[in-house]
């Protein structure tokens, strides 16, 4: 599989990871339109924002994304606040590429802890699997969180010694 990886937006990228997240049908619209604003802060303002962006490109059309930033009000803690890779690419190992390579971003920036937040419903067990198998540790579940019977689940990862 051939596929490209790069840090920084292109003008035309939101209609089509606005695509890639409808794929996964996980996302409420909502989501979709918060995502979709963080990415416009991306394009617009670069690290400025706060945020950092990774894309994955297959045949030149985006295939998954991944956006995270430090987290505020630490020394050096990190949050993974989207990821998502295109319904029909799932399972090949691009979603892990995107992480390993996150994560890599994340330690050159002097991260040490990196942290996940996902919904506790019954259709992102994939998700929270995929953390699992990528060594997060389940830290927390708040009830309800969300909305009645969906949950937040909190994922944390130590990647670099104090």
């Amino acid at each position: 599989m051939s596929v490209v990886f790069r840090d920084h937006l292109k003008a035309g990228d939101l209609d089509s990871l606005a695509g890639v997240m409808r794929s996964t049908g996980l996302f409420y619209d909502f989501e979709t339109d918060v995502a979709l604003e963080v990415l416009g802060s991306c394009l617009d303002q670069g690290e400025a924002s706060g945020y950092y962006c990774l894309v994955a490109e297959k045949d030149n059309i985006c295939a998954g994304y991944a956006v995270y930033g430090p987290t505020p009000c630490t020394l050096s803690s990190w949050d993974i606040y989207w990821m998502a890779v295109s319904k029909n690419l799932q399972g090949i190992g691009l979603g892990s590429d995107l992480m390993t390579r996150v994560q890599q971003n994340i330690i050159l920036l002097g991260g040490t802890l990196i942290w996940i937040e996902t919904s506790g419903r019954a259709a992102y067990l994939p998700t929270r699997k995929f953390y699992e198998k990528h060594h997060y540790l389940r830290m927390a579940e708040l009830p309800d969180f969300y909305a009645p019977g969906d949950g937040k689940v909190i994922y944390g990862k130590k990647v670099c010694s104090f």
